[in-house]
Order: structure tokens, then sequence, then C-alpha cells
């Protein structure tokens, strides 16, 4: 991406009051494995994706449309390209 300048923030430690969105520390889940903390449903195999899911979340980048990364309200659905890199220790 060129151009781009800025701190997109950390969607990860959202905590919303009425919903448990917060991602960090979650198991990963998939479709065909529930981890998350939806009691009704599985947010995997709801959105199609694997995530990090609480009771879903407001970061998701791995939907093949419509991604989510959002701090604030209200919450962004339209990620249109994303890059997770990951730091080993």
């Amino acid at each position: 991406m060129t151009g781009y300048s800025g701190d997109a923030g950390n969607a990860l430690m959202i905590v919303a009051p009425e919903y448990n969105l917060k991602s960090n520390g979650k198991m990963f889940s998939t479709p065909d494995s529930d981890d998350d903390d939806w009691v009704g449903d599985s947010c995997a195999a709801y959105e199609s994706c694997g995530w990090w899911f609480a009771e879903c979340s407001a970061s998701n980048i791995n939907k093949d449309t419509d991604g989510i990364w959002t701090t604030g309200s209200p919450f962004v659905f339209d990620v249109q390209a994303s890059r997770m890199l990951v730091k080993l220790n």
C-alpha cells in the first residue's frame, strides 16, 4: 500500500458494554472448530472464516468480503485489503 500513514489502532482489545468483543487471549476458531464464546452458534461458521472470536468480534480481516477492523463506533465493515505480520520473540 502506498500513501498510507497512521495507526489503525488495536481492534483486538475492543470492549463494548453490550457485547463481549475482546479477541485478545481467545482461541482461534474455524467453521469446523467452534472455540468462541458465542453460546447460540459459531462465529467462525456464521462468518465463514477463522479468527480469534469472542462473541464474534470488532475485528476480522479474514473474511472474503467486508472485513472488519474498528476501534470505535460506528463499526467499519469495509476493509478492502490487509496484511498480518507476526513477530517472533
